[in-house]
């Protein structure tokens, strides 16, 4: 694991030479749906090519799954018992528009389960960015520079929310979603980067308290909360159809049994609340919808004509 990391640590520097190298500049632009609000550039590509390039080179026997990449051009087959989760640049809309929020991601899973990751994270240092990497039961440490001594993270401690923190949120939650009582009226400051792994990697680094991610896919998701983990946090999540919120384990339970296929893989979305042991499970149990269920409206609809019918006898 120790090889896989440092491996991780050197592709995530390569990864953000070429998008520091890329910000600001023109770039080809293509989408993925047809409202054109999904982009990919020129830039997510050659940093999805350099990845995968390396990781076939240094591991030829791991798998590999990139956000740029497609069913049609993923292997067929079950999926290696290594695999390498990319997402060569999460924030592409910041990219393109010439804010410096984003990410280069690399996750690996070893049958499904979390065990190394590595982000390049744009940073005000001399080098520009650092790298946060990790690795199961490793710890969480960053780089400021490559060939530099790393330093270990760790998560913001609180027994609960802290009113004057910052706090990571989707930018639809206020309207979807409320807080019960014993997070408070005061959950902490939001702050919505358009960043999922740039998310995770603030709150592995105790910048935001806590994070809250709806429906990331997995190259969203992986190394940020491997990181998260090992600075001392927890994930919760809820995987399938599962009501309840647990901690983060393996991504993909039934693994030991039958191995998915990649093109399952690309198709895995779970919610996420990230922070330290107290705040994450305190703040993803108590997270209630503000639309009520149809059987309860049908239900008050029920008394109000009761009373109604009450009323006129």
């Amino acid at each position: 694991m120790r090889e896989i990391e440092s491996a991780a640590v050197a592709l995530a520097w390569g990864a953000g030479r070429i998008l520091s190298e890329q910000f600001g500049k023109q770039l080809s632009i293509e989408y993925k749906d047809k409202n054109q609000l999904d982009p990919v550039t020129s830039a997510d590509k050659a940093t999805q090519e350099f990845l995968a390039g390396e990781i076939t080179r240094l591991f030829p026997s791991h798998g590999i799954l990139g956000e740029e990449g497609s069913e049609e051009t993923d292997p067929a087959g079950p999926a290696p018992d290594f695999l390498w989760v990319l997402d060569p640049l999460d924030g592409t809309t910041n990219f393109l528009n010439g804010l410096p929020v984003y990410a280069s991601s690399i996750g690996i899973l070893h049958r499904g389960r979390p065990v190394a990751g590595a982000l390049y994270i744009p940073w005000p240092t001399p080098g520009g960015g650092f790298v946060l990497h990790c690795r199961k039961d490793g710890g969480s440490r960053f780089t400021q520079s490559e060939g530099s001594p790393s330093e270990p993270v760790s998560v913001y401690a609180s027994e609960k929310p802290v009113g004057n923190r910052l706090i990571g949120l989707p930018g639809h939650f206020v309207a979807t979603t409320r807080f019960g009582k014993p997070v408070g009226r005061n959950p902490g400051e939001l702050r919505t980067t358009g960043s999922i792994a740039y998310e995770l990697a603030m709150t592995a680094c105790g910048v935001l308290q806590y994070a809250i991610i709806g429906a990331p896919r997995m190259w969203d998701m992986l190394a940020g909360a491997i990181a998260v983990q090992e600075a001392g946090g927890t994930v919760m999540t809820r995987l399938g159809r599962e009501k309840q919120w647990r901690p983060m384990d393996s991504l993909v339970p039934t693994w030991n049994e039958k191995p998915p296929t990649l093109k399952e893989l690309r198709q895995w979305v779970a919610p996420l609340v990230a922070g330290n042991h107290q705040v994450a499970p305190l703040v993803a149990h108590n997270m209630h919808s503000r639309f009520r269920p149809v059987a309860k409206l049908k239900q008050a609809g029920r008394k109000a004509w009761g009373k109604v019918k009450g009323k006129k006898s």
